[in-house]
């Protein structure tokens, strides 16, 4: 009985073979007189392989929050977005979903502020945001500081506001 456990244990050892289910298996045998006890652990196989660089990149800038400058547009009640040089950022909609963090928007036009409808307008910001690759739409806004408008005007990179 004792050699039948002792085999058994042995192809559970360090030096044996990995098991073809890739789960590391552990064993420890302790033998007090005539009687054999054994303990086996299994771990979780290997993680998945991991995502591509380029989408590591991608999910850890938005999950972290990314600082983004251009013109912050409001031109009707609850519409806000953010256009930089890669686009327009959605930060809410009328009616719809407003981004986590836009209660904590700063007085934008302190930097100056172009009224286009009645105090509705645009301005000049540099805003964190976490986003949606997909779909631009902003998912938490982290931080966001007015800019001067001549910042925004200066760079060739932006479209015009509007």
């Amino acid at each position: 009985m004792l050699g039948g456990a002792l085999l058994a244990l042995a192809a559970c050892s360090p030096e044996a073979p990995a098991p073809d289910n890739a789960q590391e298996v552990r064993a420890e045998l302790n033998v007090t007189s005539n009687a054999a006890t054994a303990r086996v652990e299994t771990k979780a196989a290997p993680a998945p392989a991991p995502a591509a660089p380029q989408e590591k990149v991608a999910a850890a800038a938005a999950a972290a929050g990314e600082r983004r400058c251009g013109w912050l547009s409001n031109p009707t009640p609850g519409n806000w977005w953010l256009t930089d040089k890669d686009g327009q950022w959605v930060l809410g909609t009328q009616g719809g979903d407003q981004a986590p963090g836009m209660e904590g928007l700063p007085d934008m036009s302190t930097a100056g502020w172009v009224e286009t409808n009645v105090h509705y307008g645009y301005g000049c910001a540099c805003i964190t945001i976490a986003h949606d690759p997909t779909t631009r739409k902003v998912t938490r806004i982290a931080k966001a500081e007015p800019k001067p408008l001549k910042q925004c005007q200066a760079d060739r990179s932006l479209p015009k506001p509007g």
